[in-house]
């Protein structure tokens, strides 16, 4: 998953529900997420009586590590819109916050385990609401994108 501040997007074209070129300014975060363990949700939400729709995104990063640049970095980004974007088990991108953005929810969490067998890590949860379904990313925008990445953690 790589992660970055919205407001750090200095251009983007979508075409045909796909981000085909996007500009990043600064650095962006990649996170090696738990396979089997996160995920993201948009299902569409309707207003019949005011005649709206749009897409309540939602992503859960379960992070299975903890160091203290980790936790400077998650500290940093929760007080940021971010974009994310998410590496499907098919190995496509999709885009999540590409508007309006994603912030971290209330219940993100810390948890140290009790069991040796316990997992040492965050979960983290990310909420937006957008007024477009998820776009997908071409494969050339993520390739750009990883050379501007921070250590990857």
């Amino acid at each position: 998953m790589i992660l970055f501040p919205l407001g750090n997007v200095t251009a983007s074209t979508i075409t045909a529900n796909e981000i085909t070129a996007l500009t990043v300014s600064g650095e962006v975060f990649q996170y090696k997420l738990k396979s089997n363990l996160s995920s993201y949700e948009a299902p569409i939400r309707v207003n019949k009586d005011n005649g709206t729709l749009w897409y309540e995104q939602t992503l859960t990063m379960i992070l299975a590590s903890d160091t203290k640049e980790l936790r400077a970095e998650i500290h940093l980004l929760a007080q940021n819109e971010v974009m994310c974007l998410v590496e499907k088990a098919s190995g496509e991108y999709v885009a999540l916050g590409a508007g309006e953005g994603l912030q971290v929810a209330d219940g993100s969490s810390y948890g140290s385990g009790v069991l040796k067998s316990d997992r040492n890590g965050h979960d983290i949860v990310l909420t937006g609401l957008e007024n477009d379904e998820v776009p997908d990313v071409s494969a050339s925008v993520i390739a750009t994108l990883l050379t501007q990445q921070s250590p990857s953690i």
